[in-house]
């Protein structure tokens, strides 16, 4: 059985000499080699195998890996089916991830000391074409352009002919945090007149005296696109291809058979990984979904541990890379409309919005260029499209968590309540473990009540309401959360109803967690305070409906409840099921 390559592969050569799984990947070395375009931009959201995709192209391209070609590559599509340009170049990579960007010094030195590590590893690597005068030389240079300059000429007169392929990872990492904290700094970097931009032009003079043949840059968003293409035209972009749609994560199939391979019964996991990882889409035409490829693996490694699901579904390094996220929704100071974004998209799960191709910070920050932001961050992802725009939706439970976490964040914080102190997990799991409703309304009510004070409530109705309390549950972790989850209607009104909110148990904690839960919710503001016993026969009758659901009613330990809000109060029915 194959060693699951989850948080301890360092290289391509690692992975396969180690006897790690590996899905083949290098059928596309052959399709990026059959483009008419040799400086190739990719995106792709975080934890999808950038990183060893950039790997794989070093040593399938790099000239000292030759000798090693079989090995590496014979029992792989590229073994069987090579190409012309296999180990035949220089290989320069450069790496742009854990630059400190606290100041505008501290984010030039950390850029110049990736790129002049970058070009002494290249040195070294090649030394039977470079010297140590070459290496001295480079670490009299104080700036990068000036470095990749001094590189060309030596490629040039000692390279005796060779070309180089230029792979660049993580292109936009230090770019995107300083978007977040220091955007006036941001803009002047990366301007006409800023170092990145001088830095990117560099490639295009390298290009042009034919030193550089061919380059693969991959990144997250298209933030820096406009310095990087400014200064780079020859650049060209296609993260949105269709025939890349699968190049990075996991199809389907791709899944089901790493499943095999390590002897998970398929059928008795893969919905749930279907629910919980897969849903991207990088075309609106590609009929393939795709999964994130290192939620994939942390999932299977972790059953094989115990034979059973792990506890936490989400990947401790991709919860991590999503939560520093947070940060973009200060980008260009709108943290207010940002937010409001993430509240519609909250209320129904997709957004409707042209795709942001080029980020143009001059031109005023709009509210599609946050729905693409988030796109690119793996937030959002491509359901259908109405004319020249996309629908944009939640991906999958993974995200839709996260989602809900930064929101109760954000809803606490606005009512004053010390999100330090507040533990939410304790009200939820009085719930789930006691059937005790009261911690869980309290909460709510106490939320309300504090919003109210200070005047966050003057737009609120009913779905504010329910993403509100639904936000609450998905601290713990413990349930499979369906929210509007549509139903087929058994009363002579026929049609489809959708339920406010289902709680369903999952492994591996059936056996701890007693109950399940359905709720109908209702929010009546002051004036509408009258109604309140017309909404609750509507409300008990919409969620009997329900109870008659195959998808509800063999559910064991259920637990149904109408919770009607008035004002910051609530009423609670509990519904014998």
């Amino acid at each position: 059985m194959k060693k699951i390559p989850y948080g301890t592969v360092g290289s391509f050569e690692d992975l396969i000499t180690q006897g790690y799984l590996y899905v083949d990947r290098t059928t596309y070395l052959q399709k990026l080699e059959d483009l008419d375009e040799k400086h190739l931009f990719f995106l792709r959201p975080r934890r999808f195998g950038k990183t060893l995709f950039l790997s794989v192209l070093q040593y399938y391209y790099g000239l000292e890996h030759e000798d090693k070609f079989e090995k590496l590559f014979g029992n792989l599509y590229a073994g069987k089916h090579s190409t012309p340009l296999k180990n035949s170049y220089f290989v320069l990579s450069l790496d742009f991830s854990g630059i400190n960007t606290q100041t505008d010094k501290t984010t030039h030195d950390g850029f110049l000391a990736s790129v002049r590590y970058g070009v002494e590893d290249f040195l070294k690597t090649y030394h039977t074409f470079f010297n140590s005068e070459n290496l001295e030389i480079l670490f009299e240079i104080s700036s990068p352009e000036e470095i990749m300059k001094q590189l060309w000429n030596w490629v040039k007169h000692q390279g005796e002919g060779r070309k180089v392929y230029i792979l660049i990872d993580e292109y936009d990492h230090f770019t995107n945090e300083m978007v977040a904290y220091r955007f006036e700094e941001f803009k002047k970097v990366v301007g006409r007149n800023g170092w990145v931009r001088k830095f990117y032009e560099t490639l295009k003079i390298g290009a042009g005296k034919g030193v550089v043949g061919r380059t693969f840059i991959t990144g997250v968003t298209p933030i820096t696109f406009d310095s990087l293409t400014s200064g780079f035209s020859n650049a060209t972009d296609i993260s949105s291809e269709l025939e890349f749609n699968e190049m990075m994560g996991f199809t389907h199939e791709e899944v089901k058979g790493i499943l095999q391979n390590v002897g998970i019964e398929v059928e008795e996991v893969i919905q749930d990984l279907k629910e919980w990882y897969d849903g991207y889409v990088f075309n609106k035409n590609a009929k393939e979904h795709i999964y994130n490829s290192e939620m994939v693996l942390f999932f299977v490694k972790n059953y094989l541990k115990q034979n059973k699901y792990p506890e936490q579904l989400l990947a401790t390094s991709v919860a991590t890379d999503y939560h520093k996220v947070r940060s973009m929704f200060r980008v260009a100071h709108k943290e207010n409309e940002n937010i409001g974004t993430l509240e519609e998209i909250l209320k129904t799960g997709e957004i409707t919005a042209p795709l942001t191709i080029k980020f143009n910070f001059e031109a005023g920050w709009q509210q599609h260029n946050f729905v693409s932001l988030l796109y690119y961050l793996g937030f959002l992802t491509i359901k259908g499209s109405v004319a020249t725009r996309l629908i944009f939706a939640i991906p999958n439970f993974a995200i839709r968590q996260l989602y809900y976490q930064y929101f109760s964040q954000i809803i606490l914080s606005r009512a004053k309540l010390n999100t330090y102190t507040i533990d939410v997990q304790e009200p939820v799991l009085e719930l789930a473990l006691h059937n005790d409703i009261k911690p869980i309304i309290d909460l709510t009510e106490s939320t309300l009540t504090q919003l109210s004070i200070h005047n966050d409530r003057a737009a609120f109705n009913e779905t504010h309401i329910k993403s509100i309390f639904v936000s609450w549950f998905y601290a713990t972790g413990v349930y499979h959360i369906y929210s509007e989850l549509e139903v087929s209607k058994k009363d002579d009104s026929k049609g489809k109803g959708r339920i406010d909110l289902l709680l369903m148990s999952r492994p591996p904690f059936e056996e701890e967690i007693p109950y399940q839960f359905i709720f109908e919710l209702k929010y009546l503001k002051k004036k509408e305070a009258g109604q309140l016993e017309t909404t609750k026969k509507a409300a008990i009758a919409q969620l009997k409906e329900y109870l008659k659901d195959d998808k509800v009613k063999y559910l064991k330990n259920l637990k149904a409840y109408v919770v009607i809000f008035v004002v910051n109060k609530a009423e609670v029915i509990e519904l014998k099921v």
